[in-house]
């Protein structure tokens, strides 16, 4: 029998944490504003003539119905007490849904944390890019790519003068990189988010790994750092002939032909891209309180030409936890739902979490450009966003000596029985792991526990996949009804308990 949804709500807490309940997305203003608008969106672009691509329309397509019942939906039971509850599917993009979005953040620091960094210093490295290169970016990824591979060259032979080799000696860092699209006012902003070992790894003649720690670069190191990689990543482009050096001012030879061209470059710039106020600045709220006018310097940061690095956050080998939260922080959504909200005069205000100098806690969208700074921050389909690099890269002969092993039980078959049985475990089997599952993720970070019976304490099982329309119509219609109790199990008769036991 399955339980009314309304039932859902008055669930006490399971024994292992909190009932699952589904997110409905539909009551968030977010999924409201997608929905009333994208009709009168896509209008507007046709009518401009701008004719988005395949991927981002699929983006917007898929996000309204992620979550939702109506699209399908797998059926879950309890093998004790038969309680049942629906699970809805997601749609698993990487652009703007918050809660995919937060279940690949979950799953990726779970990842980094458990299967990627050895028990060593971690320093984070946040390089920013001018304007003009982070349109570049987010045309071009492969471009980023390439320059990406002569950072992190610079990066990693920094670290291995600095503990006092050099790369002849077989001396090789670990870094993974994390492309983030996002800024904090949902503007196009390419830059990278680089979680590097603070030190290097040498193999010995034994074959054992050895780690060699260095200390926080001090501000002269990282100043030169800092000129060598815009000096690279300047000259990567010159050879590639997109960047034109001139004696004022290096230019690039960009054409503004591609679809998303002018919605991605008033994203970046701060400006409305559509609709009767195009090209002016997206609209703010200040307050006069927050407004900074000293100059105070960063700590480890360096600044350039509109270029960006910044070094100042590190954790230590005993600090697992604070490493999973800055993971999570790289790897985290582009929207933070609790700060988004529809004003009376239809207004979208999102607010900052941290105020900008000039005072601007909250920036102000009017619905058709909101919709187009959503388009502009959907990455083009099979670009990685995650990166891994050096001795955690997939062909480095290192990677097997360095990263966390695996205790994994394996099954064998004991003789006389044709039972599988657990008979010992294996270690050292390296990357041979399973990605968490949904559950998992729930478990980690919020202690619910779906597979867990929310009534009984029993286990829960998948027993249905729904897809068919007709079919979810007619359970969606079913759990729509009055409450009521569940009918107590019936029991077996004598004679049918007698005849099991022969």
């Amino acid at each position: 029998m399955l339980e009314k949804s309304a039932h859902l709500n008055s669930l006490p807490k399971s024994p292992a944490g909190f009932a699952y309940q589904r997110h409905k997305p539909e009551e968030t203003d977010l999924y409201k504003i997608i929905e009333q608008n994208l009709p009168s969106f896509q209008s507007h672009l046709s009518s401009a003539d701008i004719s988005l691509p395949r991927f981002v329309h699929e983006e917007f397509r898929s996000y309204l119905q992620c979550g939702m019942l109506k699209h399908g939906f797998l059926r879950v039971k309890c093998n004790g007490c038969r309680f049942e509850h629906l699970v809805a599917f997601s749609c698993k993009l990487r652009g703007f849904c918050p809660s995919c979005g937060a279940r690949r953040m979950v799953e990726t620091s779970a990842h980094l944390v458990d299967h990627v960094f050895p028990k060593a210093p971690v320093r984070q490295w946040v390089l920013s890019f001018p304007w003009p290169l982070r349109l570049l970016f987010a045309r071009q990824p492969n471009t980023l790519s390439r320059c990406l591979a002569v950072i992190i060259r610079a990066i990693e032979t920094d670290l291995i003068h600095r503990a006092g080799l050099t790369r002849d000696s077989g001396a090789r860092s670990g870094i993974v990189t994390l492309v983030q699209r996002f800024g904090s006012a949902l503007n196009l902003n390419i830059h990278l988010h680089m979680l590097a070992l603070d030190g290097v790894y040498t193999v010995g003649k034994s074959g054992k790994a050895k780690f060699h720690r260095v200390n926080a670069p001090n501000q002269t190191e990282l100043r030169a750092l800092f000129n060598r990689v815009i000096q690279r990543v300047v000259r990567r482009l010159e050879k590639e002939g997109l960047l034109i050096p001139d004696p004022a001012q290096p230019w690039l030879d960009l054409d503004f032909h591609e679809p998303l061209d002018s919605l991605s470059a008033a994203s970046i710039r701060y400006r409305i891209a559509i609709g009767s106020h195009s090209g002016s600045r997206t609209l703010t709220l200040h307050d006069p309180s927050f407004i900074r006018t000293d100059k105070h310097e960063k700590t480890l940061t360096a600044d350039r030409d509109g270029f960006s690095l910044n070094a100042a956050v590190s954790c230590q080998p005993f600090q697992q936890d604070r490493l999973e939260r800055l993971c999570r922080y790289v790897t985290r959504p582009a929207i933070c739902l609790a700060r988004l909200t529809v004003r009376a005069d239809s207004k979208i205000q999102y607010e900052l979490k941290n105020p900008f100098r000039d005072g601007t806690t909250h920036i102000l969208f009017s619905p058709l450009d909101f919709l187009s700074k959503l388009a502009a921050l959907v990455p083009k389909p099979r670009h990685n966003l995650i990166r891994y690099h050096g001795v955690f890269a997939p062909n480095s002969k290192m990677r097997q000596l360095i990263v966390p092993k695996l205790n994994r039980p394996i099954e064998k078959v004991k003789k006389g029985n044709d039972k599988l049985e657990i008979t010992e475990e294996i270690p050292n089997l390296g990357e041979l792991y399973a990605p968490l599952t949904w559950a998992e993720r729930l478990r980690r970070v919020f202690n619910i526990d779906i597979a867990t019976c929310p009534l009984c304490g029993g286990s829960m099982r998948i027993i249905a996949d729904i897809t068919d329309q007709d079919i979810i119509q007619k359970i969606l219609d079913h759990t729509r009804g009055p409450p009521r109790s569940q009918p107590p199990p019936r029991k077996r008769s004598t004679a049918i308990q007698s005849k099991n036991m022969l």
